[in-house]
């Protein structure tokens, strides 16, 4: 009785809200155009499964600008709810493009588990400045991935369980992830076409690779490497005394690309000595924040009651599929508001691209 009593109150949470939350306010000249696109990629198959390899990108684009607002990760939250609260940004689904003008495009890559749209806030403001954003996430790396068709694809019970349990399971995983993850963002180098129309504005000359987490291992890892990358955002990446896909440490940076390094000085961190400052052209940033701070966790968490969902809801989460898994650990802002946070941020890395896309071409 006690067990049916708790999956009744977890569908009525599921269902309920009544207070509004709305993301932080665009700092740009623009407005934000949003379209989620599925890609394949035929010569491939998935992480953990036969099916050929297809995944989500969204595509955060400018357009005009405008006071209008739509419910938080349209194409994966129904009504944008996220813990009984209903969250408004500024993207709007499918709005016009901006005809004859082109733009800096930054593919991002999310942390593992962390999908593709929990970073947001900083993705619309740097849209509103004059960037595409092209967001990826990996099926079975990602806690939610939500197909057009109505697909969903959570993680195997085997990686649940072994990823936060088993060290060496879980970097023989990260590896893995890597591998992947490389590869898609070869394809979208090389297939711009499956973009559609939003293919017009890109300004392929002017390519930056941006991560958060094991994202950022991805984006140093190819930015260095793939002379079609101008620059690099790496957001708090792993670096351990442990091999990262082949390499302890940091990839060497042949070409001194422009890399941005922000390190959480909250988080743990191994001791990496003085190696970032060993990368040529690199710019160190070490807020006193924690690893999520740079999520939109860290906003819901001070600006939603109750925020997370605790160990019982995020088991009736990934058992029924109901959605991404929202988590208020690791989001601790220090000295920072929230509200400062939000702005000092997006701002911090806005400023680095102006300066230095600017050096370069």
């Amino acid at each position: 009785m006690n067990a049916l009593l708790f999956i009744v109150f977890l569908i009525i949470y599921n269902l309920s809200f009544s207070d509004i939350v709305t993301l932080p306010n665009l700092t740009g000249p623009y407005g934000v155009g949003v379209s989620n696109i599925e890609l394949l990629d035929t010569t491939r198959t998935q992480l953990r499964s036969d099916d050929k390899r297809y995944w989500m990108a969204t595509v955060f684009y400018p357009t005009v600008k405008t006071n209008n607002v739509h419910p938080y990760m349209p194409g994966t939250l129904k009504d944008g709810v996220v813990c009984g609260t209903k969250v408004l940004g500024y993207a709007i689904p499918e709005v016009p493009i901006l005809k004859n003008q082109k733009f800096p495009v930054i593919i991002a890559l999310p942390g593992r588990g962390g999908e593709r749209q929990k970073e947001t806030i900083l993705y619309e403001t740097l849209t509103s400045n004059g960037y595409i954003i092209i967001a990826m996430d990996q099926p079975y790396v990602a806690n939610f991935v939500k197909f057009s068709n109505g697909t969903k694809i959570t993680l195997t019970l085997k990686d649940a369980w072994n990823v936060p349990r088993d060290r060496d399971y879980r970097y023989q995983y990260d590896d893995k992830v890597i591998e992947g993850a490389l590869k898609d963002i070869n394809f979208v180098l090389e297939n711009f076409n499956c973009f559609g129309d939003l293919e017009e504005i890109f300004d392929k000359q002017k390519i930056i690779l941006m991560g958060h987490s094991l994202g950022g291992n991805i984006a140093h890892i190819k930015g260095f490497s793939d002379k079609r990358i101008i620059a690099i955002i790496d957001i708090d990446s792993k670096i351990t005394e442990r091999a990262v896909f082949g390499r302890v440490g940091v990839f060497p940076n042949p070409d001194a690309k422009p890399v941005l390094f922000i390190r959480g000085m909250k988080q743990y961190q191994e001791d990496v000595g003085d190696q970032l400052t060993k990368i040529p052209n690199s710019t160190i940033w070490s807020p006193d924040v924690q690893h999520s701070a740079f999520s939109d966790d860290a906003y819901f968490a001070a600006k939603i009651p109750n925020y997370g969902m605790g160990f019982w809801k995020s088991v009736y989460n990934w058992l029924f599929k109901k959605g991404p898994y929202f988590d208020s650990i690791d989001t601790n802002l220090g000295e920072y508001s929230v509200d400062q946070w939000f702005y000092e941020y997006p701002k911090y890395i806005v400023n680095w691209l102006g300066k230095n896309l600017h050096a370069i071409r």
